[in-house]
């Protein structure tokens, strides 16, 4: 759809399950099981029109926010099935470039910083049946330094479906800063942070839970998900856009059922 809302345009045309999890200009970068068993992942390619599918994993992956490099040639993955667990950096043939192991119980969701030298990603130490309670971790990928960059208060708690102590991160390319959304006492938010000051600040307010999102690439907007009701199961969520130059907040869509991961593409 286009930023006010409208002109909203189906590009699955599918029954399957298609997850946009990243995108580079007009390419849109798409876990999905179109092709196999329920749930079971490869990576795809296409564009604002769903005109192609192009299969781009040689093998299946796992549900795992995917991130591009080097002006869309390259991305990074969570593979499934491997022996053990990984990232693994990939070209748009699928090849596997380098692996990426942070050395975790649990680890999902990795996002490259703008210059493609460090990921940001999920990770925790323990059950993993408690993944929410994941943090976020920098990795950089020549020096293998990893930092934890999130610290959950102590005495709060998540709550319902989909709530996190740091949520699937993104990295924005003008202002470098990283974004997430934590969910604690009855709120959701999504916050922003950076490596260095390690102090976040609250981009949504408490009275929309927001989830899932993505930064413009010019740093103005910011699109999520959410909910008005606080219901922690609510069987309805609404795309939201945020213009950080006007100050202004803005709900895009309408009528019930989920909209989730709202991700920013240019169409040429």
């Amino acid at each position: 759809m286009d930023l006010d809302g409208k002109n909203s345009t189906n590009i699955s045309n599918n029954e399957c399950i298609d997850w946009v999890y990243s995108a580079y200009n007009d390419k849109l970068y798409i876990i999905s099981d179109r092709d196999t068993c329920t749930r079971c992942y490869f990576l795809y390619e296409t564009d604002t029109k769903g005109t192609y599918w192009n299969k781009i994993s040689k093998t299946l992956i796992q549900d795992s926010w995917v991130s591009v490099r080097a002006e869309g040639t390259e991305l990074i993955i969570k593979p499934a099935g491997t022996a053990y667990e990984i990232f693994q950096i990939i070209d748009l043939q699928g090849n596997i470039l380098s692996t990426v192991d942070p050395k975790m119980d649990y680890f999902n969701d990795p996002c490259f910083s703008p210059d493609g030298s460090s990921i940001i990603f999920r990770g925790y130490n323990g059950d993993i049946s408690r993944s929410n309670e994941a943090e976020l971790y920098s990795f950089n990928l020549t020096s293998q330094e990893k930092k934890k960059i999130t610290n959950y208060p102590p005495n709060t708690s998540t709550f319902g479906n989909f709530q996190y102590y740091a949520g699937p991160p993104r990295w924005s390319p003008k202002y470098g800063k990283i974004t997430y959304s934590s969910s604690s006492n009855n709120h959701s938010r999504i916050k922003a942070i950076d490596t260095i000051k390690i102090k976040p600040k609250s981009l949504t307010g408490h009275n929309i839970k927001s989830i899932w999102h993505d930064i413009s690439p010019d740093g103005r907007y910011l699109t999520f998900d959410g909910q008005l009701d606080f219901k922690a199961d609510s069987a309805s969520s609404d795309i939201f856009i945020i213009d950080f130059d006007l100050r202004s907040a803005t709900k895009l869509t309408i009528g019930n059922g989920y909209k989730q991961g709202p991700v920013f593409v240019h169409e040429k």
